[in-house]
Order: structure tokens, then C-alpha cells, then sequence
């Protein structure tokens, strides 16, 4: 970092005034770890670069105990920070963005095809609309069509049953008229006896009568 800081100063001083322009220092920073908690420790490790995740232990004075992989030792606690750097923090802030730039798109991407997909549907949606209006008249057409034959079915049963119906009445009436037949036969027979019967009895009583006449002329 002091390497760095004199270059740019050696630089500005040799531009002069007349050759000025912007420049920044360096913000990474290299923090070496020393084997004990003072400034004439033995440098266990040449320096940790600014941002690196390290294992704290506890302060001890102005220095902080740490260990970074294998190596322990102390730094000074004015390099110690118990939250991410800004650096960490803006390069996690990019990463979230990107991610979500590209979730973002994912998003799109998906969103684009569920839209396609939904103006399929409703094409098909639409079709099939189209082909039940269709099947519809061709059912209505075809139940008219076959309107006529079924009412037809229909007055033939109900002439059938109006035929039994007087097919019975037209039994029935014959063997009525076949009991009223017998029946006058018989009443014929009847008076015929009836008639013969009364012509006899006539015939004896007439005899009986041309007899007593008779008789009695000749006794006088």
C-alpha cells in the first residue's frame, strides 16, 4: 500500500504542476500477522489482502488475536472489522443484481412463453367454440329429422291400442249377439210350445163340448 501511495506522489512530483490529473489511491489494502501483539513482532505472514474472511479471537490492547488457515498470530485492531467491507458488501450487491437481472430475465423468458401458450389455448378454446356451435345445429338438424318418424311410431301405437280397443268391443259385441240369438231361438221355441200346447187344449175342449151335444140329442 505505502509502495503504491509513493509511486503516485513520485509520479505527481515529477508531472509538475503542469501535467496534473485525477488519480485515486488504492483502497486494497495488505495487513501483515504478526506472531505476537506488538509492532516488533516476527511477521508470521507478509500481509492478508483487505476483505478476506478471517477467524477472530478477542482483542488484546491495540491488537486483534486472529487465525487465517493454518496461521495464527495478531493484527492491528484499527484492520479489524466484525462486518463485510464496503468493497464485499458492493461486489455482493452486484451479485445480487446480476442474479436477479437474470432471474429477472428467466422471468420474462417464462412469462413470454406462458403468454404463448395462454393465446394457444385460447385459439383452441375458440375452436373448440366454434366446432360444439357446429355439432349443436347438426344435432338440432338431426333431431328434426328424426322427429317425423318418431311421431309417426307414436300415432301407429296409438291406432294399434285404438284397433285392440275395438277389436275388443267387436268380440264382445259378437258373442253378445250370438247369446241374443240363442236366446230368441229359445224364446221361439217357447212360444211355439206354448202355441201348439194351447191348440190342443182348444181341440179337446171343442170335442169335449161337439161330444156332450151329442149326447144329449140323442137322448131326446
Amino acid at each position: 500500500m505505502l509502495k503504491r501511495i509513493s509511486l503516485l506522489l513520485i509520479l505527481a512530483a515529477c508531472w509538475g504542476n503542469t501535467h496534473a490529473a485525477a488519480a485515486w489511491v488504492d483502497d486494497s489494502i495488505y495487513v501483515p500477522v504478526r506472531a505476537t501483539p506488538s509492532p516488533g513482532g516476527r511477521i508470521v505472514h507478509r500481509g492478508i489482502k483487505s476483505g478476506t474472511r478471517i477467524e477472530f479471537f478477542g482483542f488484546d490492547g491495540d491488537w486483534a488475536k486472529i487465525q487465517y488457515g493454518d496461521i495464527e498470530g495478531y493484527i492491528g485492531k484499527q484492520y479489524l472489522s466484525q462486518s463485510p467491507t464496503a468493497a464485499i458488501l458492493l461486489e455482493r450487491a452486484r451479485s445480487e443484481s446480476e442474479a436477479a437481472k437474470a432471474e429477472a430475465a428467466k422471468l420474462r423468458t417464462q412469462l413470454a412463453e406462458i403468454k404463448g401458450e395462454r393465446d394457444a389455448l385460447s385459439e383452441q378454446s375458440k375452436s373448440l367454440k366454434d366446432t360444439l356451435s357446429s355439432r349443436s345445429d347438426e344435432l338440432e338438424q338431426l333431431q328434426e329429422v328424426a322427429s317425423d318418424p318418431i311421431r309417426l311410431d307414436q300415432a301407429n301405437r296409438r291406432l294399434n291400442e285404438e284397433l285392440s280397443l275395438l277389436r275388443s268391443e267387436l268380440d264382445q259385441v259378437k258373442a253378445e249377439n250370438v247369446m241374443l240369438r240363442s236366446s230368441n231361438r229359445y224364446r221361439e221355441w217357447l212360444t211355439g210350445l206354448a202355441i201348439l200346447a194351447a191348440g190342443l187344449v182348444i181341440g179337446l175342449i171343442m170335442r169335449s163340448r161337439s161330444g156332450r151335444r151329442r149326447t144329449g140329442g140323442w137322448a131326446n
